[in-house]
């Protein structure tokens, strides 16, 4: 998949994202970034409004990585644009510009 293949999901109302195996955001849709008030591209979740879920969000990717399996999960982030937010998510890995990824989308549930 290449950046260009994502621009169907750029205005989604759900948020999408692409993170590689060092959990740095390789492309995230308007609403991620809306949500974290700033462009997540080149970012790591420690580096985001929601850094004090840094370690928990990582260890959803890590999974991901390690099985090779689709995860469905609830994720908090206490510190974004919204205040604390609810997801529901679904995070899998497939090719990114060359690469394996976590690709992840999700939607506030509260």
């Amino acid at each position: 998949m290449k950046v260009e293949e994502l621009a169907v999901v750029e205005k989604v109302p759900f948020l999408f994202w692409v993170k590689d195996r060092q959990g740095k955001y390789l492309w995230g849709n308007r609403k991620i970034c809306e949500l974290a008030g700033e462009e997540v591209e080149g970012k790591t979740d420690a580096q985001l409004p929601w850094s004090d879920n840094a370690v928990e969000l990582r260890e959803d990717d890590l999974r991901v990585f390690a099985s090779g399996e689709p995860i469905y999960s609830h994720e908090f982030v206490d510190k974004s644009t919204e205040g604390r937010a609810h997801l529901s998510v679904c995070k899998w890995l497939d090719d990114f510009e060359g690469q394996q990824c976590c690709f992840g989308i999700s939607f506030i549930s509260d």
